[in-house]
């Protein structure tokens, strides 16, 4: 029974060993890096930031009454256009108009006052100047005939008001636009936005929809790269093959933290002259960073810190199978490439704050050169050089194959455990 325990064991030991005498597949599962080479190529490039947002509407009215009272008439619904001053609800005007007809009789009694006390007047003056009136009864007459001229001064402002009462219970929509909601019914008692302590009752909410606002959240690594006056496309999810131009407006100052994740407010103004665009839209935004032709772009798997070019170069060679301790090893101390033109980043000045530098490794003949470039935009494939290269050169840089380092991580596995098995079994057997 011991000898058949041993050859699980002594088929392990026998099968490491068969790999680790396979030169040739060793040697591919030892380097799991494949070189990658590809050419700085002029094109076009197109970076844009997409985001979720809402339609909101840019001017938006709640409407409410001055006056409180019972509705008599509303011939509005939801959705209904309506111009400025089109009616939006009537309501009970009997005390408010029978107090603008009291205020109308006492205008026209004051008025008749006033011309009574006016001919008074003319005849006491006439008797004040022949002496037969005395100046205290012309004095009282003169005052009786200002008196009446002030209430017909109260008069006026009294029948102002209740005319200001009377068409305050007409109310009318301030703008041009869309009723979004009506939110009370005929026969319905309001109560005054003015007077009453609560704000008033809501009549009804209306809105112009020509143009809306698109508000959007947009995550703090983008965010910087956004800012007013840039264009940005957006497709609501109720037209999805239709887009409306717009352009950011806004960009909140105070940023918003939701489980863990920090975004920026960005309002965006979207024309919407058909109307399709309603509040409480959902849409996608897509704000155009940059759109820039005919420049040099590489390959962002390419694009490597100065620390890590020098890794990368070794992990190359040793993919290649060439000796990295032999001349080109450290190509960046020993020489620089012919017509090579260091940029900024390599030359700072004093006083300057260091900043990230990025590089790229080019092939010059059967040599690896560290070059350190200048970059512009990005997107998520390829990046813009603005300095450093020149068109036509190759970059290079090693594959990371996962699949090849997982079948080597296998076989140093299986060898460590057939080297303990064997060292169980000898000593088991002494």
């Amino acid at each position: 029974m011991k000898k058949w325990f041993f050859i699980p064991i002594v088929l392990v030991v026998i099968a490491a060993l068969w790999l680790a005498m396979k030169p040739g597949e060793a040697k591919v599962a030892a380097n799991p890096y494949t070189p990658q080479s590809d050419k700085v190529v002029r094109g076009d490039i197109r970076v844009e930031v997409t985001a979720t947002g809402i339609i909101q509407p840019i001017n938006k009215v709640e409407i409410k009454s001055k006056a409180s009272g019972l509705i008599e008439e509303m011939p509005i619904e939801a959705s209904d256009l309506v111009k400025k001053s089109d009616l939006i609800a009537r309501l009970d005007q009997r005390d408010t108009k029978n107090s603008y007809d009291q205020a109308v009789a006492d205008l026209e009694v004051a008025e008749a006052t006033v011309k009574q006390r006016e001919s008074d007047f003319a005849r006491k003056k006439e008797l004040y100047e022949k002496g037969l009136v005395s100046a205290d009864e012309f004095d009282q007459t003169k005052l009786t005939l200002v008196d009446a001229r002030a209430q017909v001064v109260r008069a006026k402002i009294n029948l102002d008001n209740a005319d200001i009462r009377l068409k305050d219970t007409i109310v009318r929509s301030p703008i041009n636009g869309v009723i979004l909601t009506k939110d009370v019914e005929v026969g319905q008692i309001i109560s005054s936005g003015i007077s009453s302590v609560s704000g008033g009752t809501l009549i009804a909410t209306v809105a112009d929809m020509n143009a809306v606002y698109v508000v959007t959240d947009v995550d703090e690594v983008d965010i910087g790269q956004i800012t007013p006056g840039m264009k940005a496309r957006v497709v609501p999810d109720a037209y999805p093959s239709e887009v409306f131009h717009g352009e950011v407006i806004r960009v909140a100052a105070q940023s918003k933290v939701v489980q863990n994740v920090t975004t920026f407010e960005v309002t965006i103004k979207a024309q919407n002259p058909a109307g399709k665009l309603k509040a409480g839209m959902n849409a996608s935004v897509e704000i155009m960073v940059a759109d820039k032709k005919d420049v040099l772009l590489v390959p962002n798997e390419a694009l490597m810190s100065r620390k890590e070019m020098m890794q990368e170069i070794s992990k190359i060679k040793m993919a290649l199978g060439k000796d990295d301790k032999g001349p080109g090893s450290r190509p960046e101390r020993r020489r620089r490439p012919e017509g090579f033109r260091p940029n900024r980043s390599e030359r700072p000045s004093e006083g300057d704050a260091p900043t990230l530098q990025r590089g790229v490794i080019v092939k010059s003949g059967d040599d690896f050169v560290p070059r350190m470039v200048q970059v512009g935009v990005s997107n998520f494939d390829q990046t813009e050089i603005t300095d450093g290269v020149q068109e036509g050169d190759e970059v290079v840089y090693a594959f990371f194959s996962r699949a090849l380092q997982s079948s080597e991580e296998f076989r140093q596995r299986l060898s460590s455990r057939a080297n303990m098995s064997g060292f169980r079994s000898s000593g088991g057997s002494r």
